[in-house]
């Protein structure tokens, strides 16, 4: 079976519980917020495309069936192995798609979006986030980087009712890319009371300064829309 050779190797603690010791904590501080706020959205038959170890699974309350699929075979145990451009799905089957910082990680991001389309039913809901900026992760696998104009615009057009939020300003977002550089480039002991403190501030002056002209990623909340027609 397939293996992921992606070099991303963080606890499954930091994506929903990250502290303001982590070098990613402004990152997936705004992520998990957001997610959280569309989480009563997701209901019914859900599916996690690129799934992971499903560390958001435990927020969708409304879910009934959760079906995590993925490319490669890994200790998440995906129930569906698959590419997501080849999603082995009916047509117009499943209440709920939920994607999370997959889609820079793909070669055809609009054969994605394509196939979460015929696979959700009329009315159905569609939650993905993924990057506009950040350094190179996952690699080889690191392709992407969106505007929110490409994701309403180009990839999410067929849908309906497409809300995109920046997961943070400009603000944080340069502090986040500070952060991962002392991280990366100082040793531990001296690195960490400078990670606090940019955390800190990053995170109070972006609610002051708040300016979504520049942001490491972006949520995309979309609905179907049964009769679009190009």
């Amino acid at each position: 079976m397939e293996k992921w050779t992606g070099r991303i190797k963080r606890p499954l603690r930091v994506y929903t519980n990250p502290k303001i010791t982590d070098d990613i904590y402004l990152h997936f501080s705004e992520i998990r917020d957001h997610i959280k706020r569309y989480s009563n959205e997701i209901y019914g038959d859900v599916l996690d495309i690129g799934a992971g170890k499903s560390p958001y699974k435990d927020f969708f309350k409304n879910a009934k069936n959760y079906i995590k699929l993925d490319k490669f075979d890994h200790a998440g145990k995906p129930d569906i192995i698959a590419d997501a451009t080849k999603i082995p799905l009916k047509n117009s089957s499943i209440d709920s798609v939920v994607c999370f910082q997959l889609l820079e990680h793909v070669q055809d991001p609009q054969k994605v979006i394509d196939e979460i389309y015929r696979i959700l039913k009329k009315n159905g809901v569609c939650l993905l986030t993924t990057h506009m900026s950040a350094a190179l992760h996952g690699e080889p696998y690191d392709y992407f980087r969106f505007t929110k104009y490409a994701l309403k615009d180009i990839l999410f057009r067929k849908f309906k009712n497409v809300e995109i939020r920046a997961n943070g300003g400009a603000l944080l977002s340069i502090m986040q890319l500070i952060v991962w550089g002392i991280s990366e480039n100082l040793p531990k002991f001296i690195a960490m009371p400078f990670i606090i403190l940019l955390n800190i501030i990053g995170k109070n002056l972006d609610k002051i300064f708040y300016n979504d002209v520049f942001t490491l990623n972006y949520i995309v909340y979309a609905r179907k829309w049964k009769n679009f027609q190009l």
